[in-house]
C-alpha cells in the first residue's frame, strides 16, 4: 500500500517540486496551503507523514503542529517541519510541541526523501513496538528474520519463553508484571550486547515470548549467559514467603488457592546450518515444535535443534 503524505506550505511553488519529488517515488500525496486546510485533510484522510512549513500566514506551522498533537485521529502522525527558519531556538520549540524532525530551506531533494524514509521506516517500528519493554514485534521481527534468511549467512534463532508469567501477573499485579518484562528484555540486550561489534536482533513477538538473531557461533554462549543472568535476578520479583515455600501462592477470581512455580526461561534455540530455512514462518513453526520439548524440562533450560 502506497504511503500517503500530506505537504503544507503556502508557498506554490516548494508544493509543486515536493509533490514532483514524491510522487515519482511512488508516495500518494496531498497538498495544503493553509493550516486550516492542512487539519481538515489530515482529520480526514489520515496520512501517513506530514511535511509542514513553519512560516505561513493566520496559522504558522508551530500552531497547525500543536493542532495536530491535541487531536485523538491525528496526535501521532510524524512530523517533519520545513522552514527557512535555522535557529536553535526555533527547533527546540519544534520538538517541544511534538515534531519528529527539521530541514531547511532551502533543501537538497534526496535528504528530503532519505528522511522522509527513516521517519516512515521508525514509525512503523514504533507501531509494532511492545509497550512495556519497547522491543520490536510482529512485522519488524518477520522481516529482519527474512532479510538474514536471505543473505545467505548462517543464522541462529533464539525463541525464547517467560514461562508461568500468568501465575506470576495474576498473583502480584499487572505492575509486577511489567517489570518482570522490563527487567527480562534488558538482560536479553546485555546478553547479546556483549559481543562487540556484532548488530544481533531482539525482539518480542509476543507478551511472554521474546526472540533473539544471532550466529551459531554466539548461540550457545548467548542461551548460557541469558539463563545465568535470569535465574540470578529473578528471586528479586518474589516475595520472601514464597521464596521459602518454593512456589507461588494465590487466590483465583472463584476464590480457590492456586498453586504456581516460579517464572523461568525455556529457550528454542535453532541453527540453520544443517537444516534449510525459506522463510521467518517456517522457523517459527520449527521453534513450537521445539518449544513443546523444551518445556518438559525441570527449571529454566535451552533446547537447540539443527
Amino acid at each position: 500500500m502506497r504511503k500517503k503524505i500530506l505537504v503544507v506550505d503556502d508557498e506554490r511553488h516548494i508544493l509543486k517540486a515536493i509533490k514532483f519529488y514524491l510522487e515519482d517515488e511512488d508516495y500518494d500525496v496531498m497538498v495544503a496551503e493553509s493550516g486550516q486546510e492542512a487539519l481538515e485533510i489530515a482529520e480526514s484522510s489520515n496520512p501517513d507523514l506530514v511535511i509542514l512549513d513553519v512560516m505561513m500566514p493566520s496559522m504558522d506551522g508551530f500552531e497547525v503542529c500543536r493542532e495536530l498533537r491535541a487531536r485523538r485521529k491525528t496526535h501521532l502522525i510524524p512530523i517533519i517541519f520545513l522552514t527557512a527558519r535555522d535557529g536553535v531556538e526555533d527547533k527546540v520549540m519544534g520538538f517541544e510541541l511534538g515534531g519528529d524532525d527539521y530541514i531547511t530551506k532551502p533543501f537538497n531533494h534526496r535528504e528530503l526523501l532519505a528522511r522522509i524514509k527513516s521517519r516512515l521506516k521508525r514509525s512503523e517500528e514504533d507501531l509494532y513496538a511492545h509497550p512495556v519493554t519497547g522491543l520490536p514485534g510482529g512485522s519488524v521481527i518477520e522481516r529482519e528474520a527474512n532479510l538474514w534468511i536471505q543473505s545467505g549467512k548462517p543464522l541462529a534463532a533464539l525463541f525464547i519463553s517467560l514461562d508461568h508469567f500468568d501465575h506470576y501477573r495474576r498473583a502480584y499485579g499487572v505492575g509486577m508484571g511489567n517489570r518482570l518484562l522490563k527487567y527480562t528484555a534488558r538482560l536479553l540486550a546485555k546478553a547479546v550486547g556483549d559481543h562487540e561489534g556484532v548488530k544481533d536482533f531482539v525482539g518480542q513477538n509476543q507478551e511472554d515470548e521474546f526472540i533473539i538473531l544471532t550466529s551459531p557461533e554466539r548461540s550457545r554462549q548467548c542461551s548460557k549467559k541469558i539463563l545465568d543472568l535470569f535465574d540470578r535476578g529473578v528471586e528479586e520479583f518474589v516475595q520472601d514467603s514464597h521464596r521459602n515455600k518454593g512456589e507461588i501462592t494465590y487466590y483465583n477470581f472463584q476464590g480457590e488457592l492456586v498453586h504456581a512455580p516460579f517464572p523461568r526461561l525455556v529457550i528454542a534455540c535453532l541453527n540453520n546450518s544443517r537444516r534449510f530455512v525459506a522463510t521467518y514462518s517456517a522457523l517459527a513453526q520449527w521453534a513450537a515444535q521445539v518449544m513443546i520439548k523444551a518445556k518438559t524440562k525441570e527449571g529454566s533450560c535451552c533446547l537447540m535443534e539443527e
